[in-house]
């Protein structure tokens, strides 16, 4: 994480305010000229002292500002996300006032920042992948809105933005396995819990089991598949879900975010096995969901 003393040089723009300031005091300096009144030499000096602290006032104001940013521990695509922004002091004598940071097109005002403040910006990213915000912007009125000056700060925050988490029917897991070794066993499912699809017919299945509208469509008798409520560890594999990638990914999101739901459910994943129900593991796997086919 960057704290943000690394920045680029500030820029300066006048308001509507400072435009009427400057050519009031362009009009008045030029009546001063012409009829050499000293009052009208005073309006302008003072008019000048303004301007001159303005600028003064409004550089120190955004200087010596560290920045720090903290994402929530997990991002996913299409959902909204709180980004917390916190800005650090390192004045000595004053506080900086009217600070506004811009975060990618997004924007939080600290009014007064003594010695840290923190303020939260909503934000939404649409694709999965890195995120990665390399400069925040710091501009500011202060002090008589006159003047925006804004400062950009060089910053290196990095994070994993997952797939959006969709649910879809659990029969895309189970319809496609066979009793091969590591495919689905068959004693994860029983007769007590959900119904989770179909299968081809076991001997020894009860009759009232049998899905008679499955086996005529598919001229092969096919039973009811359900949810055993012991269940036994159960691997599945990426790669055999029917699904295309991003949709299969945000399905697998789902999964893994709500373990809970699924125990004893491990996932392989390009030829590694993962336990979802351990916190470690599980942001491993995200992780490499994010950046799945992402040259």
């Amino acid at each position: 994480m960057d704290s943000g003393k690394h920045s680029y040089p500030s820029v300066i723009k006048i308001t509507k305010a400072g435009w009427i300031f400057v050519i009031t005091t362009i009009l008045i300096g030029f009546a001063a000229v012409n009829t050499n009144n000293n009052l009208l030499f005073f309006i302008v000096s003072a008019f000048l002292s303004f301007m001159g602290l303005s600028g003064f006032f409004g550089k120190r104001n955004i200087e010596n500002l560290d920045v720090e940013i903290d994402f929530p521990d997990e991002v996913f695509a299409n959902n909204d996300f709180i980004l917390k922004v916190r800005l650090k002091s390192r004045k000595k004598f004053l506080d900086a006032f009217l600070i506004e940071t811009i975060i990618l097109d997004k924007t939080a005002i600290f009014p007064v920042v003594e010695k840290e403040s923190e303020k939260s910006v909503n934000l939404n990213i649409s694709k999965r992948g890195i995120l990665e915000i390399q400069s925040v912007r710091l501009c500011s009125v202060f002090p008589f809105n006159f003047f925006i000056r804004c400062r950009t700060v060089k910053t290196e925050f990095k994070k994993f933005i997952y797939p959006e988490p969709k649910k879809y029917p659990l029969s895309y897991i189970f319809s496609d396995y066979s009793k091969k070794k590591g495919d689905i066993p068959s004693e994860r499912f029983g007769y007590e819990g959900d119904f989770i699809g179909v299968r081809d017919y076991n001997i020894g299945t009860p009759i009232k089991y049998i899905d008679w509208k499955s086996s005529a469509k598919s001229e092969k008798l096919k039973e009811k598949v359900f949810s055993s409520l012991q269940s036994i560890p159960l691997i599945v594999d990426f790669e055999k879900v029917n699904l295309p990638t991003e949709e299969k990914l945000s399905f697998f999101t789902y999964i893994a975010i709500n373990y809970k739901q699924f125990e004893n459910l491990f996932i392989k994943f390009e030829d590694r096995i993962y336990d979802i129900s351990v916190k470690s593991e599980r942001e491993k796997l995200l992780s490499r969901f994010a950046v799945y086919g992402i040259s």
